[in-house]
């Protein structure tokens, strides 16, 4: 839904506040940064309430480098401006029990930054960590003809609504944060689809209904209910909000009334290179050509010398290898909804399994996630990349949500809140020694366990309402800080996908235990 509730009552909002929507800009590159600016108005104001760093406007977090500059206060890297704002009006509204301000803020960081031509991508933040786990889980939008933009923008909305359900506002407003349609590549104006209105109060995008979402409501639905189950306050309906955000101050560990198990996490389907690759029956994937949807990982796909993923039926999912598996799951998503005719649960199912795999590169578990999902497994299996073996078999399958045991994982060394399963792992760490996280009392977060990293020192992160927020973070680490083996990578990836289904001491047990193994 493109013209929702919330952003007229945030418009509502900045006007009764008397902030002017207009900003004294005489350089932009591509006109686009009003396009929301009920966001940009309530972000203001919530960074007005304390604003150590002088950021003199919201809008600058937009903007390209070179014009960011002339706003960003005493940050230096401007493309952290974004996360840097979004950061502070967050800490500023949590402090104020404002869900409205928390929200807002969240929506910014998901924004999409100007860029100096269509088609190109703006870089991430990578020298400012940010404070409040929440906003460093979240990511802004890409331009909408870059590479990928389609997969990569409907991941970041459904990774903003999980952690807009987790403070307690409505998911559905993660729509909010979309952008436009592609533009042409080699637009010599570089302006694309965008609009760019600076005393349009509602935002040119909303006014004009320019605004493209980039997920539907039973998929933002189905990855809320497949996170760490911690959501306080998701509508759980198909529609969008129907009243603004609500200032609802309760713990955002309360229940939604969702288990922490769903179809997004489903049981890992056993590996067996002897598969046909046909369905099980226990999904109706709509035609009958479109009987096997899983995706294959292994070396040698497209002439690669990398592991890779592709489809497994690439006569009917006609897609190139990718090492990313959310770019093939997202595409089979696609056909198996617009080709296929798959039913509205089907492709829900596929959505939230692509969502949950996004970013899982050479981790062979990632497809058999995947597949589970579909009730189906591959016949092209390959052979992994690092140790020279039957991908299949590289990593163990993920254990069912919810269970308490299984052959290829092994038995939890922690089960009281509070503590983190053992460290004493075989696995390669390289400089790092406990990847674990706890899960308890945090003492950044009152009145709420959480999840954190056991070791703080080599995992300096805060703590999450959303194991996949730390999970991430830890197996990011590893590779590119401690230089862990592949194998600890690995294992690292698949303890994040056991763990994504779970709740609160479960999913640390059973992320812990897929690096123990």
């Amino acid at each position: 839904m493109k013209t929702g509730i919330f952003v007229s009552a945030l418009a509502s909002l900045s006007l009764v506040a008397g902030r002017p929507l207009g900003h004294r800009m005489t350089k932009r590159e591509v006109p686009q940064e009003h396009s929301h600016n009920a966001i940009l108005a309530t972000v203001q104001t919530s960074l007005q309430t304390n604003n150590p760093a002088g950021i003199s406007d919201s809008v600058f977090g937009l903007l390209g480098n070179a014009a960011a500059a002339g706003g960003a206060g005493t940050i230096t890297d401007t493309e952290c401006l974004q996360q840097a704002t979004a950061d502070q009006a967050f800490t500023n509204a949590k402090a104020a029990n404002d869900v409205t301000g928390m929200t807002a803020a969240l929506i910014y960081r998901a924004l999409e930054r100007n860029t100096g031509s269509v088609g190109l991508q703006s870089n991430s933040c990578t020298s400012i960590q940010a404070a409040n786990p929440e906003i460093a889980a979240v990511s802004q939008h890409q331009d909408p003809a870059s590479t990928g933009a389609a997969a990569t923008n409907k991941a970041i909305v459904l990774a903003l609504a999980q952690q807009i359900a987790s403070i307690g506002g409505n998911a559905q407003d993660a729509l909010q944060s979309g952008t436009f349609a592609p533009g042409q590549i080699g637009d010599p104006t570089a302006k694309g689809n965008t609009c760019d209105v600076a005393d349009d109060t509602a935002g040119c995008i909303v006014s004009q209904n320019l605004l493209v979402d980039d997920a539907t409501a039973d998929e933002i639905n189905a990855a809320v209910a497949g996170g760490a189950g911690t959501a306080a306050a998701g509508n759980g309906t198909a529609a969008s909000s129907t009243a603004p955000f609500s200032n609802d101050t309760s713990s955002a560990g309360a229940s939604s009334g969702c288990s922490g198990a769903s179809s997004a996490a489903p049981p890992a389907a056993a590996n067996s290179t002897a598969s046909t690759g046909a369905a099980t029956g226990t999904v109706d994937l709509g035609d009958a050509s479109c009987s096997d949807p899983a995706i294959a990982f292994g070396v040698g796909f497209d002439n690669r010398k990398e592991a890779s993923f592709e489809p497994d039926d690439k006569a009917t999912f006609a897609h190139g290898s990718a090492q990313n598996p959310g770019i093939v799951a997202n595409f089979i998503c696609d056909r198996l909804n617009d080709q296929c005719k798959a039913p509205a649960a089907t492709v829900s199912t596929c959505r939230a399994a692509a969502f949950s795999i996004n970013g899982q590169v050479n981790n062979p578990a990632a497809a058999d996630t995947f597949n589970a999902a579909l009730g189906v497994t591959a016949s092209n299996i390959g052979v992994d990349a690092a140790a020279g073996t039957p991908a299949a078999a590289a990593a163990s399958p993920a254990p069912a949500a919810g269970s308490s045991s299984s052959s290829s994982s092994p038995t939890s060394t922690s089960s009281s809140t509070g503590s983190a399963a053992g460290a004493g792992s075989a696995t390669d760490l390289g400089s790092c020694t406990d990847a674990t996280i706890t899960f308890g009392p945090a003492a950044d977060r009152a009145n709420a366990d959480a999840f954190s990293p056991t070791d703080s020192n080599d995992f300096n992160h805060g703590s999450a309402l959303n194991i996949g927020v730390i999970s991430a973070f830890i197996c990011q680490q590893l590779n590119d800080k401690c230089k862990a083996s592949q194998a600890a990578v690995s294992a690292c990836q698949a303890g994040q996908s056991a763990s994504g289904g779970l709740s609160g001491q479960a999913a640390a047990d059973a992320f812990n235990g897929a690096l123990a193994a």
